[in-house]
């Protein structure tokens, strides 16, 4: 949670009880009575933590307003308004940024096999995944159910292809260790190549996403002769 708010309401709290401080030493000529000190301390016993939970709730407030409390990543109102800022950023600047979106395979089966419970720990590890993989300022975000989005500041082929498998390695391991395949398919559009605004993008990333999905079936459902 951030922690903004509450720094903002203890100096605030702090600031008030200072100018009370002052106040009341140059109403004294200079000296504080006893009584007006400890009235002094009273204030700031009330004033400091009043301040503090004021700004908790700030905070508090503020990321439910950014983050999906399942999986700690983004949620799509956040990643919607930031999208908007990159594309006019990158626009001005005339960038090229790609779109990712990722759907947990066969996620119906967890929930159905092992429970929803199961499978909400496993959407908060997937995320939690996707978190550690973007190392050069994707913005990793819950798009809703079971799908996921990255939005990558950058279109270049190799770097796509890198985060991707990096994305399928540590998942892998990730399945290996808790003993329950997850795994993702992707897809990927490119602005402003196949779209101007997040709608075209994500609708052209869904369906290479499907495609993916599909040509992943395909493949394990041939016979490993076949593979060869």
């Amino acid at each position: 949670m951030a922690k903004h708010g509450r720094v903002v309401g203890a100096v605030t709290a702090l600031g008030l009880t200072a100018a009370s401080a002052g106040l009341c030493y140059m109403a004294s000529q200079g000296h504080v009575p006893i009584p007006a000190a400890a009235g002094l301390g009273a204030f700031a016993a009330v004033v400091l933590p009043a301040g503090w939970m004021l700004g908790r709730s700030y905070d508090r407030l503020k990321t439910d307003a950014t983050v999906d409390a399942l999986t700690g990543v983004y949620n799509r109102q956040f990643i919607e308004a930031a999208f908007r800022k990159l594309e006019r950023q990158a626009s001005r600047k005339r960038k090229r940024m790609t779109v990712m979106l990722l759907d947990v395979n066969d996620f119906k089966d967890v929930n159905d096999r092992f429970g929803h419970q199961q499978g909400d720990s496993a959407l908060a590890l997937i995320a939690e995944t996707l978190r550690h993989c973007a190392e050069r300022g994707e913005f990793v975000g819950r798009w809703g159910g079971d799908e996921f989005i990255l939005i990558c500041p950058y279109a270049d082929d190799k770097a796509i292809e890198r985060i991707t498998k990096r994305i399928h390695d540590q998942l892998l391991a990730v399945s290996r260790r808790i003993g329950l395949r997850l795994s993702v398919s992707v897809g990927c559009a490119v602005f402003p190549d196949h779209g101007k605004d997040l709608r075209q993008l994500t609708h052209g990333a869904d369906k290479r996403m499907y495609a993916d999905k599909y040509a992943s079936k395909t493949q394990e459902a041939e016979p490993a002769a076949l593979q060869a």
